[in-house]
């Protein structure tokens, strides 16, 4: 039996288009639980972005934020671990996008910021779907300074955003790892931890081995989860390299392939 199941969000357990967990998974994630598993959700987002799906899903005991950056206990509201971007890699990979003129947010703690030009893009409208989670600033060496910096997302064409990946290797290859978290949005951050990483820590902490953990997710960013995990699943609609990697691949996010996984795997077991 699974006695851990982590979840990814976007593109997993809902859409950007309809960011709402269907009633199906949500029966699905209850009945896992009353068997006996942990549910935990594990995102590229930060703690008050998935605040909504965690009260939603009745899930009161951990998180794992920021792409394993952040792994929060939520009855107490504290932090069990953090990483963050060396300031001075922050502040060069800052420069980097404004240089360009790529759209940038910043993931630091339990908020997602933004400079005040890129206020209005697209993602960050639909990061402020979350409520009070977006922080607009105005000076961007008073933000690096004062702020401890967890992730960045850039926002544009592929091809645009693989001009800053090679930018930003060339300088801190060794310091980040980057990944596409969906076609246009590319994720930075400290080369120290990943889902799969905090994953495996949490897993840990909770007296559960790796064998026992099962994983669902859609983009590069879970991959690393995917691998630690007894049983990695990707979604229907998953990357090509997600579902090579995965060990079983579920219906898509619209076809609420979550629930048919978890049907699959641990209610009818």
């Amino acid at each position: 039996m699974y006695k851990l199941l982590a979840i990814d969000i976007d593109g997993t357990l809902m859409t950007f288009k309809q960011p709402q967990i269907t009633q199906r998974v949500k029966e699905a994630i209850q009945r896992a639980k009353e068997k006996g598993t942990h549910v935990i959700l594990i995102s590229g987002r930060n703690y008050r972005s998935m605040n909504r799906m965690l009260q939603d899903l009745d899930i009161k005991d951990y998180g794992i934020t920021i792409n394993g950056g952040i792994i929060v206990d939520i009855a107490s509201g504290e932090n069990i671990s953090a990483t963050y971007l060396d300031r001075s890699v922050a502040s060069g990979i800052t420069s980097i996008f404004e240089s360009e003129g790529i759209p940038y947010a910043i993931f630091a703690g339990f908020y997602t910021y933004a400079p005040r030009e890129h206020e209005y893009n697209n993602t960050v409208e639909y990061l402020k779907l979350e409520e009070d989670n977006v922080r607009i600033y105005d000076d961007t060496e008073e933000f690096l300074n004062t702020v401890k910096t967890n992730k960045y997302m850039g926002m544009a064409s592929h091809e645009k955003l693989d001009k800053i990946a090679k930018l930003i290797k060339e300088q801190y290859d060794d310091y980040v790892f980057i990944e596409y978290g969906l076609r246009e949005h590319m994720e930075i951050y400290p080369k120290t931890i990943n889902k799969g990483i905090a994953l495996t820590s949490l897993a840990d902490k909770l007296s559960i081995p790796m064998e026992e953990v099962m994983a669902i997710g859609d983009a590069e960013n879970d991959i690393s989860m995917l691998e630690a995990a007894g049983l990695g699943v990707a979604m229907g609609n998953a990357l090509s390299s997600v579902k090579e990697k995965a060990d079983y691949i579920t219906k898509s996010v619209e076809d609420d392939g979550v629930a048919y996984a978890i049907e699959k795997f641990i209610i009818n077991k």
